[in-house]
């Protein structure tokens, strides 16, 4: 009997998307605002890692600067966006803005792509790292552009015929959006030639170039795109936050966005989506009050374990200590969510070393035995 997790493999790419949208809409509709801003940042987060999945699960280049296009976005919504922007008079039209940033954002990835070109592997993931770093330390050492680490606040809303759009409510609409044009997107390039081309360059980029490929203009559209879709991402960002500095911009997004996708599956969106429900909204709901008012129901297990743990300190010289008190829980969770979330990531590296749900060729590749050498004759 085929398992679940294959079973989910067969279903149509639009049936996962559609899903998606659903789930997004009820929750809109259905939770407060509380909920909505968590459906909105795994929506983010879901949407930025569609964007660096073509660059790392379809590419296989890897890029630890992923950040600097998230921030490219958002700062090019601030500056032009705000009114005490120190470069720019006047408020220019967010909607103009809007594909504004997408394309700047493409431009910087083919900045990006031009000096790395000849890099691979753990040389390309220095590199892109290190470029992450100089677009904060750029934003934060030009003042007179983006006001340093003040930050620009106070950013025009997008509006629509009836008002503006200033309620996480709102906001969770229009990342929806941005997430579905994303998804088609990306579906449609992993069905063209383009994949298959970006798919010989990941497995053997000097083989694809003596096949008649153009590595190099396959590899600048893979950094073209990934970076105008994080561009995309951020210029949503900052409005909703209605602050942009360079202190939300650091190396922890460019982790989380790749972790998601390694996690969730490379090559498949829909791990993408998985990925970013579990690493993004997971540790923002062990915050909650309702996660500690849910875990205090749990009494009764911790006096059991405190019963275990009391007959393990009486036959041995170590001291573990009790379990705190089941409303507390909900607490320690979320001042250790790291430590434990961390163990939850290494055992499903273990276990599931092509991701939760990985695209189908990618599983087939780790499940590949390596062959045997042939014996000297």
């Amino acid at each position: 009997m085929p398992s679940i997790r294959s079973q989910l493999q067969q279903v149509p790419e639009w049936a996962h998307a559609l899903t998606f949208l659903v789930v997004g809409l009820l929750g809109w509709y259905f939770l407060d605002d509380t909920w909505v801003r968590v459906l909105f940042l795994v929506t983010l987060y879901a949407t930025l890692g569609m964007g660096l999945n073509v660059v790392v699960g379809l590419a296989g280049l890897l890029d630890l600067g992923f950040v600097a296009f998230f921030a490219t976005g958002a700062y090019v919504v601030a500056i032009w966006g705000a009114p005490i922007s120190p470069s720019v008079e006047g408020v220019v039209n967010y909607w103009v803005l809007l594909p504004m940033a997408v394309f700047i954002g493409a431009g910087v990835g083919m900045l990006l792509g031009l000096p790395v070109l000849p890099l691979r592997g753990d040389y390309l993931a220095i590199v892109t790292l290190g470029f992450g770093e100089i677009i904060r330390i750029l934003a934060l050492n030009m003042d007179d552009y983006t006001r340093g680490s003040s930050g620009i606040f106070a950013l025009a809303k997008p509006d629509y015929g009836a008002g503006k759009i200033d309620h996480v409510g709102d906001f969770l609409i229009m990342i929806l959006i941005a997430a579905m044009v994303v998804w088609f997107v990306t579906s449609r390039l992993r069905d063209s030639k383009v994949r298959r081309a970006w798919e010989a360059i990941r497995e053997d980029e000097d083989v694809a170039q003596g096949m008649g490929i153009n590595t190099t203009r396959y590899k600048l559209m893979a950094f073209a795109i990934g970076a105008s879709i994080g561009a995309l991402g951020g210029a949503i960002y900052a409005p909703f936050v209605d602050f942009v500095a360079p202190a939300q911009f650091g190396l922890i997004v460019s982790i989380n966005v790749l972790a998601l996708v390694i996690i969730g599956g490379m090559g498949n969106t829909s791990g993408v989506v998985v990925g970013s429900a579990l690493l993004i909204g997971v540790p923002e709901l062990l915050q909650f009050e309702e996660t500690a008012n849910l875990l205090a129901k749990f009494g009764w297990l911790r006096d059991g374990l405190n019963t275990v743990i009391d007959g393990f300190n009486a036959i041995s010289f170590a001291d573990l200590g009790k379990l705190p008190p089941s409303e507390e829980w909900g607490d320690k969770l979320a001042l250790y969510r790291f430590i434990v979330f961390g163990a939850l990531l290494v055992l499903v590296m273990v276990l599931r070393p092509s991701g939760l749900f990985p695209s189908r060729r990618r599983e087939l590749e780790f499940q590949a035995e390596e062959p045997e050498p042939a014996g000297i004759a």
